[in-house]
């Protein structure tokens, strides 16, 4: 037990010290992108605010673009055991809300909410946004055709499915932005946005004459 011990703790410390080192550069780019704007802070700037060189930056974010998209490319393999956790006779939509509150334990306000305000301010980084939410997407049908068991090759459910989905959370901070209010509630904010997804549907029975309502 004792050579057991001695090993496990080095590798401890060093996960430690990486994830310490992690969300300084991931703090120190907030701070930067809050005060100077997306577009004129260098990944030099952010290794200089955290201490640390360069290279460092690069072995934890691919770019500075990276860095504010890293929970939404890894969003589905996280939730994929999560996903495969709930009863085999919950709906979807339900079992989505489950996981997504579960996440939402270890939501990150501030980059959440820093990313929907510059991804309407930045041009390069709405350019960003898209490119990872098809990513997110693609994955996302995937996995809904494997909880289901329907092949999201041949079948357009699973996709139409994960774009709904996504759609709602890009909408949902699109208007939290336009509309100058940040998100402080994980658990109200993902019951919204299930809300939306359920009223896609009804939407395609709508006529002009009652849309109003």
């Amino acid at each position: 037990m004792a050579d057991e011990l001695t090993e496990e703790q080095p590798v401890g410390r060093r996960e430690r010290k990486l994830q310490q080192t992690r969300s300084s550069l991931t703090r120190s780019a907030l701070e930067l992108f809050a005060e100077r704007g997306f577009d004129a802070v260098t990944v030099v700037d952010i290794a200089n605010r955290s201490d640390v060189d360069p290279s460092t930056f690069f072995r934890h974010f691919r770019s500075k673009e990276s860095l504010l998209f890293t929970d939404m490319d890894s969003y589905v393999e996280t939730a994929r055991p999560l996903l495969n956790e709930r009863p085999a006779d919950e709906s979807l939509i339900e079992s989505l809300r489950a996981v997504n509150l579960h996440l939402s334990e270890n939501y990150d306000y501030d980059l959440e909410n820093l990313r929907a305000e510059l991804s309407e301010s930045s041009a390069e980084l709405h350019a960003q946004v898209v490119i990872h939410r098809e990513r997110m997407v693609v994955a996302l049908t995937q996995l809904i055709g494997e909880r289901l068991g329907i092949d999201s090759q041949s079948d357009p459910r699973p996709y139409l499915a994960a774009t709904v989905w996504e759609s709602a959370f890009g909408w949902y901070r699109h208007r939290k932005v336009s509309t100058h209010r940040r998100v402080k509630s994980t658990v109200t904010a993902v019951n919204e946005i299930v809300d939306i997804v359920q009223s896609a549907n009804a939407i395609f029975h709508l006529r002009p004459d009652s849309s109003a309502a």
